[in-house]
């Protein structure tokens, strides 16, 4: 859901509250390869509705069609807020917890090596083949990769947007399956936070749910674990602060 809508109309519909001007200033700024007033890490979280998808699809149309993306409604307000001139093309990978399932996987007869992980999929996304073939093993056995092996599937020369949603219902869902897998998905989401923060032009957004009341005890414990991580590794963004709320929805 996160990919298929065409990026004109996207933005054509898309209200830029301050603090979606602000996330995707600050993502076109690292993309572009500055440093300062930006973040490699933001951790999406929301007050109401479907804040941070449509802020993950945002992302995810201004990397994937870069320059091109320039003459969109809106765009240039978030070049003033970057400080740069065009939005740079980023290599995309999208990892959508409630869609990935690792006991079927991904690809595997349809010509594509089939992924069971959130990094063999990523790294797949990101390199084609031969990233993915960087993290076969990992993927096999449910290890997750080091800093030293994602920074090898990681783009040279180029820019990475790594996007992650619903990681709690994914967690929720494999957690009785394959113990130990909540332990690597967070050893991964820690690695490549620090292997983003170490490269010049690597974005990861993570969106992590704000609703607690309906969690189970296991949720929360991951939820607090993802949460803490991602608040001392990155920035914490709230979307849509209530008072833009009403205009968000009459464009909708």
């Amino acid at each position: 859901a996160l990919t298929q809508e065409k990026p004109e109309r996207f933005f054509d519909r898309t209200f830029l509250t301050s603090s979606l001007r602000e996330l995707g200033g600050g993502v076109i700024r690292r993309l572009s390869g500055i440093n300062v007033e930006t973040s490699a890490i933001y951790n999406l979280t929301t007050q109401f509705g479907g804040g941070k998808t449509h802020a993950l699809t945002l992302l995810y149309h201004l990397a994937k069609s870069g320059p091109s993306a320039s003459g969109w409604k809106g765009v240039q307000s978030l070049l003033d807020q970057a400080g740069v001139q065009s939005v740079p093309a980023a290599a995309t990978a999208v990892f959508v917890g409630t869609e990935f399932d690792s006991l079927t996987g991904r690809g595997g007869n349809d010509g594509t090596p089939l992924r069971r992980t959130p990094w063999g999929d990523i790294a797949f996304q990101l390199g084609g083949e031969e990233g993915f073939a960087i993290v076969a093993k990992h993927d096999v056995e449910g290890i997750a990769p080091s800093t030293e092996v994602i920074r090898k599937f990681l783009p040279k020369g180029k820019p990475a947007l790594i996007l992650m949603d619903e990681l709690l219902n994914y967690l929720n869902r494999e957690r009785n399956r394959k113990a130990g897998l909540g332990g690597q998905l967070y050893s991964f989401v820690q690695n490549l936070s620090e292997e983003a923060r170490a490269q010049g032009r690597v974005v990861l957004a993570v969106s992590l749910p704000s609703v607690v009341d309906e969690m189970t005890p296991e949720d929360e414990a991951d939820f607090q674990r993802f949460e803490k991580l991602l608040d001392r590794l990155g920035k914490a963004m709230i979307m849509s602060a209530e008072s833009e709320t009403s205009e968000i929805i009459r464009r909708r």
